[in-house]
């Protein structure tokens, strides 16, 4: 493959990682925005952060809050330490400087099997956390120190060359939406070690080690070749088994988009949500897709349930949104809470299957909704479902006014060249990341038209961009499927912001697996359900592209 382009010109992207590095930013805008010093001697405030060491629960962690940059790396300054308890929890008091230096929580701890884990997690500017003082994760949800944030970090440092003085909120926000395809993988590899499922190759030190090493010998997005970190994790875990880790990391990708834990900090990189007004009070219509994936929250490695359920679209005209945050429908079919971007829902279904979800709000560009439909909403969450079977269960909705309709061709006015390089003839280019047992790994290079019910996808023929099976790489196939249409429903229950169609499309070790792919509008991702035997529930998700680029708040776009 060629190499990565780090930097490549988009034109309709505000501010990529590359540049926003670049500019040395301070920290700005949105929930995650900090509130530049003022003072000519800045003085330190005390705050009390209150989160969780949670790959699976880690009791007995060391916790250290350090400044300037993660953990023994070059730059940090510790300024509070705790232990982890029940269900890895923790609270810490610390005083932070007035100044924007970046903070960030780490972890230290050793697996039962003996694996060295140390996990870290960015939690914004100094003057922000202090600004606000007592967090929690219903705030900062990075506060939950996972294998999400250390991946993310570890893409970072490959970026930044090492160096943490430029991180702010707003790079943050680019990082996880232009490397969204790099950390999944990445956070795979590290629960894959940190859970004793895999082993952790000898010669790394800990999990911040072998993450970052898999970044530093990866192809990331944002080039003219394919990201190479699937491929690179594969080969990581690999090495010296005679079975590998790929089936583990398979699942674990879709589980980790898929939970209410770690799907919040997957996206949307606002990092401070106290304080902030994303979703203003009003009545809205919930329409979107519950995707069950068969997934145990409670052994998300494991192979999926044998039957698995097909998606099942969801509509609820009747929701209300009050002043201080309380979401709740006439029927009491959704109830939740929004702090910021961060949603909490409750759900039940028309069947009376009821879900618990977190995940993140954006605003949708206006060109997406008919004319004088107000402001519109895309929210992508993980969650479960209730009952004796805790089976992980994704969410991506919209959240429009009651009389919004929407404008598919209107997403060409927020067209361009993709994150990923891929330029094509006829619409943009995305490329889709297969996540889930049935097409983990499967990585294609799509060209996306908008049409006036939907979309339509067909192969990109970009050199070096098509297709590949990237956990079985020494195949050396190039991938390739048919066009298909994913459009509107008609009749009296359509769901306009819910489109579907049939599809063929690769399935993992380069089988064809048919079934329907589903989209919804905002989503940074597409659902394949196979139609096969035994039926599964598939994600291919997508770094940032004209389709999903939300806006954070009303006032302000971090990124």
């Amino acid at each position: 493959m060629k190499p990565s382009i780090i930097n490549p010109v988009r034109s309709w992207t505000l501010l990529p990682v590359a540049a926003a590095l670049a500019l040395s930013l301070s920290a700005c805008g949105g929930g995650g925005g900090g509130i530049a010093s003022t003072s000519a001697t800045p003085a330190a405030g005390k705050s009390t952060l209150t989160g969780a060491v949670i790959d699976a629960p880690i009791v007995g962690a060391t916790i250290v809050i350090t400044t300037g940059a993660p953990l023994s790396q070059p730059g940090a300054t510790q300024v509070g330490t705790a232990t982890s308890g029940t269900g890895g929890a923790y609270t810490v008091t610390v005083t932070l400087p007035n100044t924007s230096v970046p903070v960030f929580a780490n972890a230290t701890a050793t697996t039962p099997a003996g694996t060295a884990v140390v996990l870290t997690a960015y939690l914004g500017s100094a003057n922000t956390v202090s600004a606000s003082g007592t967090l929690t994760a219903a705030n900062i949800p990075n506060l939950v120190i996972s294998q999400v944030t250390t991946a993310a970090l570890a893409v970072y440092q490959k970026l930044s060359g090492g160096s943490y003085t430029n991180l702010t909120p707003a790079v943050y926000a680019a990082l996880l939406s232009q490397h969204h395809d790099d950390i999944l993988p990445i956070a795979a590899a590290i629960q894959a070690v940190t859970d004793d499922l895999c082993a952790k190759p000898a010669k790394f030190q800990d999990t911040e080690s072998m993450a970052e090493d898999i970044a530093n010998n990866s192809t990331l997005a944002g080039g003219t070749s394919m990201s190479t970190v699937t491929t690179t994790t594969s080969t990581t875990l690999g090495t010296g088994s005679a079975t590998g880790c790929d089936a583990e990391l398979q699942n674990l990708t879709q589980s980790i988009a898929s939970n209410g834990t770690w799907a919040p900090e997957l996206d949307q990189g606002d990092i401070n949500q106290s304080g902030i007004t994303v979703l203003t009070a009003g009545n809205y219509t919930l329409q979107g897709l519950i995707t069950p994936t068969g997934l145990l929250a409670t052994a998300p490695a494991s192979a999926p349930s044998t039957s698995v359920a097909a998606p099942s679209p969801f509509n609820d005209t009747t929701v209300t949104v009050s002043s201080t945050g309380q979401i709740m429908s006439t029927d009491n079919n959704v109830t939740g809470t929004v702090v910021g971007n961060y949603v909490l829902l409750n759900v039940t279904d028309a069947s009376k299957n009821s879900y618990t979800f977190a995940g993140k709000l954006g605003i949708l560009p206006a060109a997406f909704l008919s004319s004088g439909a107000g402001t519109g909403f895309a929210m992508r969450a993980g969650g479960q479902a209730n009952g004796s079977t805790p089976t992980l269960t994704r969410l991506d909705a919209v959240l429009v006014p009651a009389a919004a309709q929407p404008n598919w061709v209107g997403v060409a006015s927020n067209a361009g060249r993709s994150e990923d390089g891929l330029a094509c003839q006829n619409g943009f280019g995305v490329r889709l990341m297969g996540n889930g047992s049935t097409v983990g790994g499967i990585v294609l290079g799509a060209c996306v038209a908008p049409q006036a019910t939907g979309l339509a996808l067909s192969q990109s023929s970009a050199q070096g961009m098509g297709g590949e099976d990237e956990y079985h790489m020494a195949n050396s196939q190039t991938l390739s499927f048919n066009p298909f249409n994913l459009s509107q429903g008609t009749g009296a229950t359509s769901m306009p912001f819910v489109i579907s169609g049939p599809a063929t499309l690769p399935g993992s070790k380069l089988a064809s697996v048919s079934g329907t792919a589903y989209y919804v509008m905002g989503a940074n991702e597409m659902v394949f359900s196979s139609s096969t035997t035994p039926a599964s529930n598939g994600l291919f998700t997508m770094n940032e592209n004209p389709l999903d680029k939300l806006q954070e708040t009303l006032s302000n776009q971090d990124h």
